[in-house]
C-alpha cells in the first residue's frame, strides 16, 4: 500500500493535527505501507533545523527525521 500525507499548516499551531499525522505515518510504516510526506506552506518549518518546539510540545522535527530514517520519502515545497 502506498500512502501520501500532505502537511500544510504551522506544526506548532496549538493543535495536535501535525503530531497526529506523524503518528499515523509511524503506524503505517510499522504496518508495511510505503509512506511519502509532502510539506508545503507553513509545514515546511518541520524540515528546518532552526525551528524549535515551544515549551510543552513534542519535537515534531525529530519525529519527522525518525520517519525519514525508517524509509519515509520526504518532499518539501521549494517555493514555500
Amino acid at each position: 500500500m502506498q500512502v501520501l500525507i500532505i502537511f500544510n499548516r504551522n506544526p506548532y499551531d496549538g493543535t495536535d493535527v501535525t503530531w497526529n499525522g506523524l503518528r499515523l505515518a509511524e503506524k503505517l510504516v510499522e504496518a508495511g505501507a510505503e509512506v511519502s510526506i509532502f510539506l508545503m506552506n507553513d509545514a515546511v518549518d518541520l524540515a528546518r533545523d532552526s525551528v524549535r518546539p515551544p515549551d510543552g510540545y513534542f519535537d515534531l522535527g525529530q519525529m519527522l527525521k525518525g520517519l525519514v530514517r525508517s524509509g519515509v520519502r520526504l518532499k518539501v515545497c521549494g517555493t514555500c
